[in-house]
């Protein structure tokens, strides 16, 4: 039979029998789909539009409804509070107004203010400008009595910015507090002559309603706002103004920053196209950007409006702004408008409580974005639909061509055999002789399969036996290096033991040599009652004193005992009872020789680790601060522990003031049989083996650094929360 290369044969075979129809086939089923998918897109936008501009328009009317509601209920309020400064000045009598004790001072120049902020109170400013008017330190004492309604109002509503009454001789009260009156106002400012004041006056309002300002630069330095004004008359003395502030920015927040699953933006101007507010995105359309600074020099009637640069109408430049004026001069409800690269859909409501309207721009592209990301989603689900057909058709046509079953035959029955062999190789590394095919390229595969396979059994063989001798020399090293640690560990004890010891036991041998010295001086005499009862209160005296100090005694044996418990349990503790149970066992130690400790402990919660384990890693750390603090005779020598959770870890930080670990040696001392002791007979294995029970039992992290002070090491301890603790 004529042998053939692989490559040819699948060649020939797949050019002849399958790619040419495929193609064929997959590219009409790829126009079908999208060519329909991009009608029904379409189509789909073209009524979104349609059903948008519906939406839109009853969302505008209904915002500018909200507006409207919002205006009226302020408008409610400001009746409400110019009525309650009507009854203050119908019963206002300043000879009956103490002025002894106050909490407001004259200056030199004229001016009276509060000196100080009390709970609730609201700032007072009284300029000079009229300095002749009666009474005018008793009006700004009395008219304290009206701060607790101030606070009221400002509460009751999150659209007010504050509240304020004017009066009639430029007398300022507003809350809430402003701590830098002084430097806020001019000391001369004439505030009937401010709009925020006249528009209110007789002259300008003598049906005494409750007016709307334009939007004006606050004096107060909130920047622009708008103002419900009403007039507050004694009889028919126009005692002042009062007036309830909104400001630009919180009407915007509060008010135009319509919550849409689409980019919109607002706009509000009055009668007269004074362009109130408008979000911050529209700026750039319009070419104007926020005013931020204001003066009050020389004012005069409507000075502190806004420019003219903040005309709708006026501002003819600027085409969309050309359009928005055509739209509210001619009452049109809803248009289309291109502007800058941007197409929109713009709808605009009446205010009937101010006249004003509200003008709601929609950004047509970000309406169509789901649509358009959704087109983009439907094409890739249609890529990975033509894809899984091409496969199924790839499969039909072999199934119904003839010829694909010699194909197959000559192609997969060797590579099963190639398949049957790597899977005895690799469950078990037994090499296999396989049988040639008819194949030239399959043939040389083979028996390169056959040389490879025998090769990794000899390398197998040879590595499982490296390796076996690797595991038993390395567990007989652990077991050393365990044994070691343990044998240098259990002579710091000792050590350790020795100073807990010292005091207890000599207070025991001064107990028992008072015993003696009184016994052999015969100082109790026993012949009498009165001498053996005192004999008795001494021996139970002294004897109690001895019982309490075996009992520290056995206590300390415990505590030693149970650090070498075998059995490493793991239980719930704290960083608090964690620290106290080392310094039970180490403290001694330290305070014999003078060395501080400072603990800091934030953590209060308990946890699961193994508690003892972690002690012995604290103590052998705390151990070798006492050491080198010692070798460098380090005055004032102090150790401080800080404890803190940080996410998941439970962190403790030991830092010395030793002057820290040399650069050089820094990154070793956590290698086993690195040991900067050696003369001292130091084994090397205290921190490998703390190191190796932080992060393989504790699951956590040791590490050290340098700070300015010395040597800090930090202990992380990945442990499960209490629950309990937290409740």
């Amino acid at each position: 039979m004529l042998r053939q290369s692989l490559s040819k044969l699948i060649q020939k075979e797949y050019l002849k029998s399958i790619i040419f129809p495929l193609l064929l086939i997959e590219a009409m089923l790829l126009w079908a789909y999208f060519w329909s998918n991009a009608h029904v897109s379409e189509s789909t936008q073209k009524a979104l539009i349609e059903e948008t501009k519906i939406h839109i328009k009853e969302i505008s009317s209904r915002s500018a409804e909200i507006v409207n509601v919002t205006f009226k209920d302020v408008s409610h309020m400001t009746a409400l509070f110019a009525q309650e400064h009507e009854t203050f000045f119908a019963r206002f009598d300043p000879q009956h107004v103490g002025i002894k004790s106050h909490n407001y001072q004259q200056l030199e120049n004229g001016v009276i203010t509060n000196t100080q902020q009390t709970p609730n109170a609201c700032t007072l400013f009284y300029s000079n400008v009229k300095q002749t008017s009666p009474y005018r330190l008793e009006k700004a004492i009395a008219t304290e009595e009206l701060d607790g309604f101030y606070n009221t109002m400002l509460q009751s509503n999150p659209n007010i910015a504050q509240v304020y009454f004017n009066s009639h001789d430029s007398m300022n009260r507003l809350c809430p507090f402003m701590p830098d009156a002084l430097n806020q106002y001019a000391h001369d400012i004439d505030i009937p002559k401010y709009n925020f004041y006249f528009l209110a006056d007789e002259k300008h309002n003598p049906q005494k309603k409750i007016v709307w300002t334009d939007a004006y630069l606050d004096p107060a330095g909130l920047g622009w706002m708008i103002s419900a004004i009403a007039p507050v008359y004694k009889g028919d003395f126009l005692e002042g103004v009062v007036g309830v502030d909104i400001t630009i920015d919180q009407l915007i927040s509060n008010i135009l920053s319509l919550r849409l699953p689409y980019r919109s933006m607002s706009l509000l101007v009055d009668e007269h196209g004074h362009m109130l507010g408008m979000s911050q995105a529209l700026e750039s359309y319009l070419g104007i950007h926020e005013l931020t600074s204001h003066a009050y020099d020389a004012p005069v009637e409507n000075t502190i409006s806004k420019p003219k640069d903040f005309n709708l109408f006026d501002n003819k430049a600027n085409t969309l702004a050309s359009f928005l004026t055509k739209m509210v001069k001619e009452n049109t409800s809803l248009d289309e408008f291109r502007y800058a690269d941007t197409d929109f859909l713009i709808t605009q409501n009446p205010i009937s409580q101010t006249g004003w309207k509200l003008i709601l721009l929609l950004d047509k592209d970000s309406l169509l974005k789901s649509g358009k990301d959704l087109k983009a989603k439907t094409d890739f689900i249609g890529y990975i639909a033509l894809g899984f057909m091409a496969l199924f058709y790839l499969v039909f046509l072999f199934i119904l061509i003839s010829r694909a079953q010699r194909f197959s035959a000559q192609i997969l029955t060797p590579l099963h055999e190639l398949i049957q062999a790597t899977r005895s190789l690799k469950d078990k590394l037994v090499t296999t002789k396989l049988p040639h095919s008819d194949i030239i390229e399959l043939n040389t595969l083979l028996d390169n399969f056959s040389a490879m396979s025998h090769e990794l059994q000899n390398l197998y063989d040879s590595m499982d036996k490296k390796i076996k001798e690797g595991i038993l020399e390395n567990m007989e090293t652990q077991k050393m290096m365990i044994y070691q640690s343990r044998l240098a560990q259990m002579g710091e004890m000792i050590s350790m033991i020795a100073h807990q010891w010292r005091q207890p036991l000599g207070a025991i041998s001064t107990v028992t040599a008072s015993i003696k010295l009184k016994q052999s001086l015969k100082k109790f005499d026993l012949t009498t009652s009165e001498g053996r009862v005192a004999q008795d209160e001494f021996l139970t005296t002294a004897i109690d004193k001895i019982e309490n100090y075996i009992q520290f005694l056995t206590n300390t044996i415990d505590d030693f005992r149970n650090f070498f418990k075998p059995d490493q349990r793991h239980e719930k503790s704290s960083l608090a009872h964690i620290i106290e149970k080392t310094l039970r066992i180490i403290g001694k130690s330290l305070d014999v020789h003078k060395i501080a400790v400072e603990i800091d402990n934030r953590s209060t919660r308990e946890f699961i680790t193994y508690e003892a384990q972690v002690t012995q890693v604290l103590i052998n750390i705390l151990k070798n601060a006492q050491d080198v603090l010692l070798d460098k005779k380090i005055e004032n020598a102090t150790i401080r522990l800080n404890a803190y959770e940080e996410k998941e870890f439970f962190v403790i930080e030991i830092e010395d003031n030793a002057g820290g670990i040399p650069e050089a040696i820094i990154s070793k001392v956590f290698d086993p049989y690195f040991s900067t002791k050696a003369e001292k007979n130091g084994t090397g294995l205290g921190l490998y083996m703390s190191k190796t029970i932080i992060e393989e039992h504790c699951h956590g992290i040791l590490s050290v650094c340098n700070t300015e002070r010395g040597a800090k090491f930090s202990v992380k301890i990945r442990g499960e929360y209490d629950v309990r603790s937290d409740q």
